[in-house]
């Protein structure tokens, strides 16, 4: 016959046993969420991005490559969110977690723009203006002949020309968007539909970033950039950048 004190010495011995057999059990019912979180608008991995399973608990954050994995979510229908400041937060529709396998939900987050209150500033406006974070080439700096946009690359840090003539792409800063083009004035959105020779240019200015293509919001439609490039032909008119003036 057990005794008493016997028999609770024998749960006691079995006890952490049954624990492991418990998890192990959770575990194999249990499925994982994993995937990527990149921005919306360059492609670019975003880091440190914390991404939840709605409800339950559970969540992780973003490598340096922008990828996350959460494990022992429940089995069924969930939602996950994801959010960092700066950005938009999404949180998704439903997406089915089974048991022992990993479900992927990837993340294309929008920046969030902030609305500031408009600031009155009087005084005299400069005769020329220089836009930050661009860079003014002078026609001395080109090529003496050629496609002015192929010229670019290798004399505009951060600037990539791929293709010839009409079938010419550039982008800015590793973007996967088209830079947009204004030549004399005149907007000319991607797929290109010129070709300009350097010995007819009298200066280029390369803005970088997609909101640099906000001042020309009127003439595109909806469209992301990663940055504008301005080209001035020899003799034309309109306001320039400093170092680009008519001669």
């Amino acid at each position: 016959m057990v005794t008493r004190s016997r028999f609770r010495f024998v749960i006691l011995a079995l006890a952490p046993a049954l624990c492991l057999v418990a998890s192990t059990l959770r575990a194999q019912q249990s499925g994982k969420v994993r995937g990527r979180v990149v921005d919306a608008v360059s492609g670019q991995p975003l880091q440190s991005v914390t991404v939840t399973v709605v409800g339950a608990e559970l969540s992780a954050r973003t490598d340096d490559d922008g990828r996350y994995l959460i494990e022992a979510v429940p089995p069924g229908l969930v939602k996950v969110n994801a959010q960092i400041i700066g950005y938009h937060p999404i949180t998704t529709p439903y997406y089915n977690v089974f048991p022992d396998s990993a479900t992927s939900v990837n993340f294309k987050l929008a920046p969030l723009t902030v609305q500031l209150d408009p600031v009155e500033v009087i005084g005299e406006r400069p005769e020329e203006e220089f836009k930050f974070g661009a860079t003014v080439i002078t026609s001395d700096r080109l090529p003496a002949r050629g496609n002015v946009l192929t010229s670019l690359k290798g004399t505009v840090a951060g600037v990539d020309v791929t293709g010839r003539n009409e079938g010419t792409r550039v982008t800015i800063r590793g973007s996967h968007a088209s830079a947009l083009f204004v030549v004399d004035g005149v907007v000319i959105t991607p797929p290109l539909t010129f070709y300009i020779d350097t010995r007819d240019v009298e200066c280029v200015e390369v803005r970088r970033g997609y909101r640099a293509a906000q001042e020309f919001k009127p003439s595109i439609h909806g469209e992301t950039y990663s940055g504008v490039i301005l080209i001035w032909t020899k003799g034309s008119l309109g306001r320039k950048p400093p170092g680009c003036k008519s001669t």
